[in-house]
């Protein structure tokens, strides 16, 4: 399948839902989360600075009067800018993927695909909705599966190497040549042909870990049958 079917494949799939894209939809909800955040921070500044008004009025025997005033407000006012200046949340770090936990690694990369979205060209964009997608079902299936197996190490080189370096390679590449390149070599395709074959290759990999696993419920369930066939004919 080449990258054109996919991306016809992506877009009819989000005609007939009719939604956001995953992982847009991630990455807003991230920035909601963020603000809501800050929000309560500064709720609970106002009220602890009133409190601390309140506190100063019955304490000092003239009040706070007016300076007292417009110092608690100065100092109400600088820790809502400090609020609001402070970074959100933290973004994920392709540095670290490498060393994550495999049972966890595919919701961080989905999380760290997330927050790279926007640099993407729109094709680029869609793909990345569905790689996230698959390593969202994809991560279930490693929660059992042995570090040491050889299918492991192919899918930690996959999502915690190859993908975030094909992405972040894009986006070392200037804005100027993103879209026609050097000598008929356009980034944005070899990006898009990139995130085709991570796709697949995903595809591919959660499909055999099923068939691993029906293959091991399929032997469990013989073994269990002739055991207890053979007791009972015993």
């Amino acid at each position: 399948m080449n990258s054109n079917d996919v991306l016809a494949r992506a877009e009819e799939a989000l005609r007939r839902h009719g939604t956001a894209p995953r992982l847009e939809q991630r990455a807003r909800a991230a920035q909601r989360r963020s603000a809501g955040r800050k929000v309560m921070r500064i709720i609970w500044a106002a009220a602890a600075t009133l409190l601390a008004v309140i506190v100063a009025g019955l304490v000092l025997p003239t009040g706070i009067g007016t300076t007292g005033v417009m110092i608690a407000s100065l100092v109400f006012a600088l820790v809502v800018i400090g609020i609001v200046m402070m970074p959100g949340q933290r973004l994920p770090d392709a540095a670290t993927l490498p060393t994550t936990a495999l049972a966890l690694l595919p919701l961080r990369t989905e999380s760290w695909l997330a927050s790279q979205r926007a640099l993407l060209p729109a094709p680029a964009q869609r793909l990345s909705d569905g790689i996230g997608l698959k390593l969202e079902a994809l991560a279930p299936q490693l929660q059992t599966l042995d570090e040491r197996e050889p299918a492991a190490a192919e899918i930690r080189r996959l999502i915690a190497d190859e993908l975030p370096e094909l992405v972040k390679g894009y986006g070392r590449v200037p804005m100027a040549l993103r879209r026609d390149g050097i000598d008929g070599m356009a980034p944005d395709k070899q990006l898009i042909d990139g995130l085709t074959v991570v796709d697949s290759e995903l595809a591919r990999m959660s499909e055999q870990l099923a068939r691993g696993d029906l293959e091991k419920l399929a032997t469990q369930g013989k073994y269990l049958e002739l055991k207890y066939q053979g007791d009972t004919l015993g």
